[in-house]
């Protein structure tokens, strides 16, 4: 074996070993049991991990810049803010259903049923948003 070929596997231990701790900032993304609750308990971790303040209710949460639920098809994010940096596009990928954007681009909701990257990034943006504010 060349010590190419050494170093690329020598690589893949060293990843599947060293990185699933990721896996705490969120990563239900390719799991079988993908559950409401799942999702709204990794959108708190994301949300916490990036130094948000989050208050839990049964069910539910609350933070700066709106809310999210468990529903019966998924986690239910209701965001506000001015000038959200969102088209409707957005809510329309794999992971998210029944988006809706106000035409103002104050107020958005939608059901996340996924929690995947697309999912991590819509937050994000949406964090980031919030903190411009």
């Amino acid at each position: 074996m060349s010590e190419d070929e050494r170093g690329l596997d020598h690589l893949m231990e060293q990843n599947e070993t060293e990185l699933p701790f990721l896996s705490a900032y969120g990563g239900t993304e390719g799991a079988s049991s993908v559950t409401p609750a799942s999702i709204l308990e990794a959108l708190v971790r994301y949300l916490r991990a990036g130094g948000g303040d989050v208050v839990q209710h049964e069910g539910a949460v609350a933070f700066g810049f709106g809310q999210a639920s468990i529903t019966e098809k998924g986690c239910l994010v209701v965001v506000e803010g001015a000038g959200l940096p969102l088209v409707a596009s957005d809510m329309m990928a794999e992971g998210f259903v029944n988006g809706t954007l106000a035409k103002d681009r104050t107020q958005a909701s939608v059901v996340l049923t996924n929690w995947g990257a697309e999912q991590r990034r819509f937050i994000e943006r949406l964090v980031e948003n919030a903190l411009q504010d």
